[in-house]
């Protein structure tokens, strides 16, 4: 396991390289932020086509509260520090989606799971969006995981997991792929408490 230090510009979590520990001294305050980026689809004529991908994150806090944040059904906050949440979804455009992490609140949380979904039955075409996750430090340094060997028929992506031990973030790269919605990444990461509604995409109790 690697360790990210300050002078580290961008740290890439692959096969090789699949997790990093951020220590607690390097952990800082204020706002994480964390991007999806996608290359551009284009049509044969040459304009830009809308991309259906999507960036989601499964948390879970110490007291094993579990939820999700995700722009299909409106879960766009969570969860609750006071008059502050401590993951907040944040702007969408033409070649990406951001998720705000409130660092101060942060060891409110045990672990979170971001994951890539599409909001359409069928599924998204990975190889040609070549869609990677960047984690921004304020202090610079950046930990970045790209989805790769997308298997046929993939709808859903378990791409990072974050674990508080100790007051240390492990980051690792998951790559895990799934057929089905969310649920299916809930379920195979432990998320048990959640119940879903009929399409799996969004929990009953949302």
């Amino acid at each position: 396991m690697g360790t990210a230090r300050t002078s580290e510009r961008v740290v890439v979590l692959d096969d090789d390289n699949p997790s990093v520990r951020v220590p607690a001294a390097e952990r800082g305050t204020g706002t994480l932020r964390v991007q999806l980026e996608w290359e551009p689809l284009v049509t044969a004529s040459g304009l830009q086509r809308s991309t259906d991908l999507h960036l989601g994150c499964l948390w879970e806090t110490r007291d094993r509260r579990s939820g999700l944040v995700q722009s299909h059904g409106e879960l766009l906050t969570a969860p609750g520090y006071g008059a502050r949440q401590v993951l907040r979804l944040g702007a969408r455009g033409a070649q990406g989606e951001e998720l705000l992490v409130d660092t101060r609140h942060l060891d409110l949380l045990r672990r979170v799971v971001l994951y890539l979904y599409t909001g359409r039955p069928s599924p998204p075409d990975y190889p040609a969006l070549a869609p990677h996750v960047t984690l921004r430090r304020r202090d610079g340094a950046r930990l970045q995981a790209w989805a790769t060997g997308a298997p046929a028929g993939a709808r859903t992506c378990a791409l990072l997991s974050v674990h508080d031990v100790a007051g240390e973030l492990v980051v690792r790269r998951e790559n895990e792929y799934f057929t089905g919605p969310q649920r299916e990444v809930a379920e195979a990461y432990g998320f048990d408490d959640l119940t879903w509604g009929p399409d799996g995409t969004v929990p009953r109790h949302a």
